[in-house]
């Protein structure tokens, strides 16, 4: 018997090796062929109460096509309505948030090349000229 290796896992399949992954991976916020995961990295105001306490994070949307799968990352303020707001963080607290991201990024690939056989590519942005 000849096994189809170009077959990609069924959405709950990637939804379960996402979940194991860690925290990461936000399930109520993800579809069949779009995967939302997020890193609250940096507390703004740890003297305030836990459910009172905003983030510096990154956001990473994972899109799962023909083609394979890709990514984008974007950075921002984790806000009391649990809203994500894209944001530029300080040169001092630029570097933690890459830190997390890369070691992130590095599993998050090695886990989609061994389950699916395709790679996680970062998106291809272009920009227009106006």
């Amino acid at each position: 018997m000849v096994l189809d290796r170009t077959k990609k896992p069924s959405r709950g399949r990637l939804f379960k090796l996402f979940t194991d992954l860690g925290p990461y991976f936000r399930k109520l916020q993800s579809t069949e062929s779009v995967y939302f995961f997020d890193c609250l990295e940096i507390c703004i105001d740890d003297t305030k109460e836990p459910e009172e306490r905003e983030f510096y994070g990154w956001w990473l949307v994972v899109n799962n096509n023909d083609d394979g799968f890709t990514y984008e990352r974007l950075n921002g303020r984790y806000n009391l309505a649990g809203d994500w707001e894209a944001a530029t963080l300080s040169e001092e607290q630029q570097p933690q948030l890459d830190k997390s991201f890369e070691i992130f990024i590095v599993r998050l690939q090695a886990l989609i090349k061994e389950s699916t056989e395709q790679e996680l590519q970062a998106q291809q942005v272009v920009f227009s000229e106006v």
